[in-house]
């Protein structure tokens, strides 16, 4: 079976809308008021520093000055940044048991691409003259204060509303960002290949494009962290006219076969529910069952049983999916340009 034929036979191709209006992103967020104040004081210097970042490059992107951004980067790799960036949601457990809306906002806060732009700052002092190492750490910084504003609400409620706006974003913005993205991992280095057949504009507004973020972020490090090889794959592909799918795969080694076959079965499902992980937390999955199934407008019961999203295991390697609805651009639509 060809790998086109494994990627169609993964879920229906007949999905259906049930949505009147196309989903816009938001749904799934929290409010400062919702964290411990100890926490909203960590959050604030994580998101100021990282948004720091990627605003320095848009005053500068015409004719980037490497060096100034380099050391801007190195603060992300310093043991105080990393510190409280893992620190985020300790104080507001320690208040009260959280609710299951606010798990998956601190796990995503912490997560999504803050790991990945730690570890490029790391590198950057090792390699003086690499400019593609500088580039792909702004835009990890980029995606990231979008996927902290879309997750808090009132975080910073003028870019959160610049956010909401109106504009484009192709397929193309996506799978360039992710080709030949390397993981630099404790014990590897794992790198994407990304590709789509499908050619075109898949999100209508910023705050909509961190919700498919938040969804890829989870699956993209799921896979180079488990990879049992040096390579994870991103695939798009329309299905159906206006309905395309993403699968991400990965090899997985003999040990983790086991693990899954002997936790969950030949039924990957419950991974999209919660409360299954390995040395994890069990509920990033869970968070992009959420916003796959508001993207199509249906139940989260319905979002699994009829795969909408899932994950399937085939001869040691290790298949995710999801898919989002395709934006067909309209008369005086404006393509983004961030």
């Amino acid at each position: 079976m060809s790998k086109q034929d494994i990627y169609l036979s993964l879920a229906p191709t007949t999905l259906h809308i049930k949505r009147q209006e196309r989903y816009d992103g938001s749904g799934f967020d929290i409010s400062l008021r919702d964290l411990a104040p100890e926490d909203v004081s960590l959050i604030i210097r994580v998101y100021q520093t990282v948004k720091g970042v990627y605003d320095l490059w848009l005053y500068m992107r015409d004719r980037p000055n490497y060096p100034l951004l380099r050391q801007q980067l190195e603060r992300l790799a310093q043991p105080e940044f990393i510190f409280a960036a893992q620190a985020i949601g300790a104080a507001t457990y320690a208040y009260h048991p959280p609710s299951a809306g606010l798990r998956k906002a601190i796990h995503d806060i912490r997560s999504g691409g803050l790991t990945s732009l730690a570890g490029y700052a790391a590198l950057i002092k090792y390699r003086p003259d690499d400019d593609k190492i500088v580039r792909q750490a702004v835009f990890l910084a980029r995606d990231h204060a979008k996927m902290m504003r879309n997750i808090i609400l009132d975080l910073d409620v003028p870019t959160r509303e610049a956010d909401e706006s109106s504009k484009l974003h192709a397929i193309a913005e996506f799978v360039e960002k992710w080709r030949g993205f390397t993981f630099h991992l404790a014990q590897k280095q794992v790198v994407v290949q990304a590709q789509s057949s499908y050619d075109g504009f898949i999100t209508s507004r910023c705050l909509e494009t961190s919700a498919v973020d938040r969804v890829l972020y989870n699956y993209i490090n799921n896979a180079a962290r488990f990879s049992a090889t040096d390579c994870v794959c991103l695939t798009v592909l329309e299905v159906s006219p206006g309905l395309t799918r993403w699968v991400v795969e990965n090899e997985i080694t003999a040990d983790q076969q086991v693990w899954l076959q002997h936790t969950l079965g030949p039924d990957l499902t419950p991974l999209f529910q919660g409360g299954y992980t390995r040395e994890g937390h069990g509920v990033g999955l869970s968070s992009c069952t959420d916003i796959v199934a508001a993207s199509f407008g249906v139940g989260l019961g319905i979002a699994l049983t009829q795969k909408y999203l899932g994950a399937s295991l085939r001869d040691q390697v290790y298949y995710a999916w999801f898919h989002w609805p395709a934006y067909v651009r309209q008369e005086g639509d404006a393509v983004c340009e961030c």
